[in-house]
């Protein structure tokens, strides 16, 4: 099945009555707004504002807010009734060989596999190779050097980012493995075939998803330290939109101001990250591939929430930024190491604002811009250079085969990614 209707509290206690049958879902949590504040810097967009007077739309992301994931959430819920090793091992099985090849399985678990298992219609399987293929060679060139900036963007707003700080997921100790583990999906995806039932990428977004639901099952039990009536559903699906789907959103802005339609090249890249955010078990309002709607989401979700500075999302910044993503030590590792962090304290100045960058920890430095130069100007000759040897024959395999072999050594490097969550370990600080 997919999560398709509008009434999502209704679906969300009939799938997980479990999780959602005693948690009122009727609230509006303080993290939801439905008026823009005074400082806020879309409040004079009349197309925004138009969003927020249409009453209907704000109910449904205001339940939007408060959805989780029920199919992941249902089996999350009795993992410790299973126990997690019996859990995971059928979990894994199930990802790898499909759910017919786990008999045992509960029922919680078959109707998950069964919704990852069935592809959408909509699926179109040329167009997502072909978006594989041309974000395989970006990755291999440049997967290392966005990954850090883009992981820190989540922690800018105080409503969102703090399951991590809760739970101790995010220290200096632990962020390189989070990382990994947020970034290792988006990388296997672009493998060939990684996205088949089976496929690394298709296994890694069904534990994702699980791993999720483990953190949102066990915060939701613990009211002293998750206040629901401020902050909702933990890992909400309007806050995972940004991870799976920001480029979506800045491909849409472009095709909006060039008629209204995606390039081809485009069009693949939405195809593929709609697929994907399917796998991990997005609502079908964000799985859209038309440029209006999908500009429409994206603004519906930024002008409801809520925002607020968090010291916390300052120390996860810190964190973020000090985590050592390199295996080895040689000095070569600890220069490109240190070049990172220079390139992406630069962008997330450029991204967010000195201001805020200020206000969140990220002080740039006037080397940052060389560090962004040294990372970025070989990525950028790279790509031209490997795109124009594509044109000629026998070109196009040669590139591929090297950008597959590049994309396999990042993950290798960086080690894969376990997709496990410990309740024992949680800190649980209040929020």
């Amino acid at each position: 099945m997919t999560y398709s209707t509008r009434d999502v509290s209704k679906l969300q206690k009939s799938i997980a009555p479990a999780v959602y049958g005693d948690v009122d879902l009727d609230i509006t949590p303080e993290r939801f707004r439905t008026e823009l504040g005074e400082n806020s810097i879309v409040k004079d967009n009349p197309r925004i504002q138009a969003l927020l007077e249409d009453s209907d739309k704000v109910e449904f992301f205001r339940q939007l807010t408060l959805m989780g994931d029920p199919l992941a959430d249902a089996f999350a819920a009795i993992i410790p009734e299973l126990g997690y090793k019996k859990a995971r091992a059928m979990l894994d099985k199930a990802a790898e060989e499909g759910i017919a090849k786990v008999p045992e399985a509960p029922k919680e678990l078959v109707d998950l596999m069964t919704a990852v298992e069935t592809v959408p219609e909509w699926v179109d399987w040329t167009k997502i190779e072909k978006a594989c293929e041309n974000n395989r060679l970006f990755t291999a060139l440049g997967g290392e050097a966005i990954m850090r900036v883009a992981f820190m963007m989540t922690y800018v707003n105080g409503y969102q980012g703090l399951p991590m700080v809760i739970t101790g997921a995010l220290t200096s100790d632990s962020a390189a493995k989070r990382m990994r583990e947020t970034t290792s999906t988006f990388k296997l995806a672009t493998l060939p075939g990684a996205l088949r039932r089976g496929g690394e990428a298709y296994q890694s977004a069904v534990k994702v998803r699980v791993m999720h639901a483990m953190v949102r099952t066990s915060l939701l039990k613990r009211p002293q330290v998750w206040d629901y009536s401020v902050y909702g559903t933990p890992i909400p699906q309007v806050d995972q939109m940004g991870a799976a789907l920001g480029f979506n959103f800045m491909m849409a802005k472009k095709a909006l101001k060039n008629g209204g339609k995606f390039s081809a090249a485009e069009a693949c890249a939405v195809e593929q990250a709609r697929y994907l955010a399917y796998l991990l078990g997005m609502h079908d309002q964000f799985l859209s591939n038309d440029p209006k709607q999908i500009v429409e989401t994206w603004n519906m979700c930024q002008a409801t929430l809520r925002h607020k500075f968090d010291e916390r999302g300052r120390d996860l910044n810190a964190a973020t930024m000090e985590a050592y993503q390199r295996r080895g030590g040689h000095w070569y590792d600890r220069v490109v190491h240190r070049l990172d962090q220079k390139a992406s304290r630069w962008m997330y100045n450029r991204m967010v604002g000195r201001k805020t960058a200020d206000t969140m920890g990220v002080h740039e430095e006037k080397t940052d811009l060389l560090a962004f130069a040294a990372m970025f100007a070989p990525i950028g000759l790279g790509v031209g250079a490997l795109s124009l040897l594509k044109k000629v024959p026998g070109g196009r395999e040669w590139v591929d085969r090297f950008a597959t072999r590049e994309v396999e050594n990042q993950l290798n490097i960086a080690g894969r990614a376990e997709y496990r969550t410990n309740e024992a370990d949680y800190k649980m600080e209040s929020a």
